[in-house]
């Protein structure tokens, strides 16, 4: 038991809801999302290995060793430099601009799991089983998980938590449901 008076062990049982809080997320908070959660670093290293396969692919043997031919150098820094510099910002953005379609949020944290429901009536529920690790920034948690084929990524900003205790609660819960990633 805890402060709240809410029962955090994984084997407790159903308590009803545990927390409720809504809000959208902003382009900062979602850049510290990707980032914590490996999208962006994983995402350059596609860069630097795309890069690196173009340069292997022009490599030829003559009398002075390997060569590259000028054609596949220029592809590979070309390649290189916008998978490293242009497609973080691009995944930041697209993510930024669902974001903003979906309208305001209402995330709801309870004893079965995270329910995220917008203002157009949808609504998305990921049970505890189906989550499978969480990233804490000073910013967002950000939980991650599969439903099925569907990759779950859920940014849960702090800032929307207004209630005194709310965020440690939310990591609490995270901490004991899902361990650190």
């Amino acid at each position: 038991m805890n402060d709240n008076e809410i029962d955090l062990r994984p084997d407790a049982p159903a308590a009803g809801e545990v927390l409720r809080f809504r809000g959208r997320a902003d382009k900062s908070e979602l850049r510290a999302a990707l980032r914590a959660a490996g999208v962006l670093r994983r995402t350059r290293l596609f860069g630097v290995a795309g890069a690196l396969v173009i340069v292997l692919l022009g490599m030829g043997l003559s009398a002075d060793g390997f060569t590259v031919g000028f054609p596949f150098l220029a592809g590979a820094v070309a390649y290189g430099a916008t998978v490293l510099l242009l497609a973080p910002r691009r995944i930041v953005s697209r993510a930024l601009k669902a974001d903003q379609a979906h309208g305001e949020r209402e995330y709801t944290v309870d004893d079965g799991g995270i329910t995220v429901s917008c203002a157009a009536g949808e609504q998305g529920r990921v049970s505890w089983e189906e989550l499978k690790r969480f990233h804490e920034t000073p910013e967002v948690y950000v939980v991650v998980g599969r439903s099925g084929r569907k990759t779950c990524f859920f940014v849960l900003p702090k800032r929307l938590m207004r209630a005194p205790g709310q965020a440690e609660l939310v990591g609490s819960l995270l901490r004991s449901r899902l361990g650190w990633a």
